[in-house]
């Protein structure tokens, strides 16, 4: 199996390729903005022409799409950004990839959904509404990415860990130089440890599963919880954290109040549960 990653610098994506490579599959990765010793393809996925004739070159079996704009805030006032990355982009690569019979993975996101407590956990058949812009343009992709014939959609959220830059990275760094935090309580989700995402992909690829599927951890937790327990597991001061409000702490960009997804379709599917905060942190601090 030949698998090409998109954005494989970033935190999914480097992991994808540490992974696969540890486990003698045949990856390639590409990168937009940081090369990497082992993301070295220069690609900007808004270009079609490059983005087909890349995909053409490598020819591989499975493509994982990890490669979107993320900032979430920036994506209302940059609009015509957050479209051309992850609505068009994304149509790029599905393109390209249906060209040569390749089986697409793409990443979406648990911001698709409004985030409604009573009907949270969201299964992959409930309705989407999406809230804000960026999960607009995430969305636009999911609906892009099935151009292709073999094309699997995972979903999954606030997604943590070493590899790269994210907010349990910069929580660390916080807590560490013993800075107060101030992170909102009232936001609820089921964060994703990155290596399980990675493994994830893997799997899929491996097994040729398509579909639609909810890729998050197991466990349901605020913004504000999440950050104790890695301050518990760390051992850094919890009374350096201080919750607030979402209406309290003022983002641009609305957001669910639970937007926990409902993964285990997908655990059954690949025979591996997520871990929760608490584990993967434990994993993290053992390197």
């Amino acid at each position: 199996m030949n698998v090409l990653v998109i954005g494989g610098s970033g935190l999914v994506g480097s992991n994808i390729v540490e992974l696969g490579l540890d486990n003698g599959i045949e990856v390639e990765a590409t990168y937009n903005n940081t090369e990497t010793e082992k993301a070295s393809i220069k690609l900007d996925k808004t270009d079609s022409d490059q983005t087909a004739s890349i995909i053409e070159r490598i020819n591989p079996d499975v493509i994982i799409d990890t490669a979107a704009y993320h900032a979430v805030d920036d994506c209302e006032s940059k609009r015509d950004l957050a479209w051309s990355v992850n609505a068009d982009g994304t149509r790029n690569v599905a393109a390209a990839a249906n060209a040569i019979d390749a089986h697409l993975i793409y990443l979406s996101t648990d911001y698709v959904f409004p985030g409604n407590p009573e009907d949270a956990p969201y299964s992959e058949s409930d309705p989407v509404n999406p809230p804000n812009y960026y999960a607009e343009t995430k969305y636009a992709g999911e609906q892009a990415s099935k151009i292709t014939d073999a094309v699997t959609v995972l979903r999954p959220s606030v997604i943590y860990g070493l590899a790269n830059d994210n907010f349990v990275t910069w929580a660390l760094g916080e807590l560490k130089a013993g800075n107060e935090l101030t992170i909102v309580e009232d936001q609820i989700s089921a964060p994703t440890y990155a290596p399980d995402l990675a493994y994830a992909c893997l799997r899929v690829a491996e097994n040729g599963i398509t579909g639609v599927y909810h890729a998050t951890g197991p466990d349901s937790v605020s913004r504000y919880e999440f950050t104790t327990i890695l301050a518990d597991v760390y051992g850094y001061n919890p009374e350096l954290i201080t919750p607030i409000s979402t209406e309290e702490f003022g983002q641009e960009a609305p957001r669910p109040t639970d937007s926990t997804l409902n993964a285990t379709r997908l655990y059954r599917e690949i025979d591996y549960e997520f871990r929760g905060p608490e584990e993967a942190f434990e994993a993290m601090q053992g390197g």
